[in-house]
């Protein structure tokens, strides 16, 4: 796969400021991640693409195995007060709720059944919700969704690659 042209400024930049970006926040990413990464695989052993002994390796991967792309993802997409912002959000309530609703949705997306229920938002957390959305932190991760975009793909799948050669022997 062809690296992706990043300016290295940014590279740097990113790997720098990606200290400041706790696991709590890059789980909120990485999980859900690594779960479509593990329903993908699962989906691809029905059809015969993927070994048990591959599915089951792949099962076994620590959803942490994604953190430092995220926390790198987060930061070179991010200034220091949109991270701080999406921080604070993201350890409130209804951050940790937006959070399981990201989680499930991976579930619900791949037609699998939700493992629990979908959380419910009070008033006051819709309110906080919609003021985090409208930040520019907001607008860049919920309705931008720069985390999807076609660099970040690019920068998460190299990073997925590598973590799957130990289930997946490249040929």
């Amino acid at each position: 796969m062809a690296m992706l042209a990043f300016p290295a400024a940014m590279m740097l930049g990113g790997a720098v400021q990606a200290q400041t970006v706790n696991a709590t926040t890059a789980a909120v990413f990485s999980r859900p991640a690594m779960i479509g990464l593990q329903m993908s695989l699962k989906a691809g052993a029905k059809q015969g693409k993927v070994t048990p002994e591959q599915l089951k390796c792949a099962q076994g991967l620590d959803p942490a195995s994604l953190d430092e792309v995220f926390k790198q993802l987060l930061a070179s997409n991010l200034d220091s007060k949109e991270l701080t912002r999406t921080q604070s959000f993201l350890a409130k309530s209804v951050g940790r709720k937006f959070a399981k609703h990201g989680y499930l949705g991976v579930f619900a997306a791949a037609g699998e059944p939700l493992p629990e229920a979908l959380p419910r938002f009070t008033e006051d957390e819709m309110v906080d919700f919609e003021q985090f959305r409208t930040s520019s932190a907001g607008e860049k991760l919920v309705t931008n969704k720069v985390l999807e975009a076609p660099a970040a793909r690019t920068i998460l799948n190299e990073r997925i690659e590598k973590v799957l050669e130990t289930c997946v022997p490249q040929q």
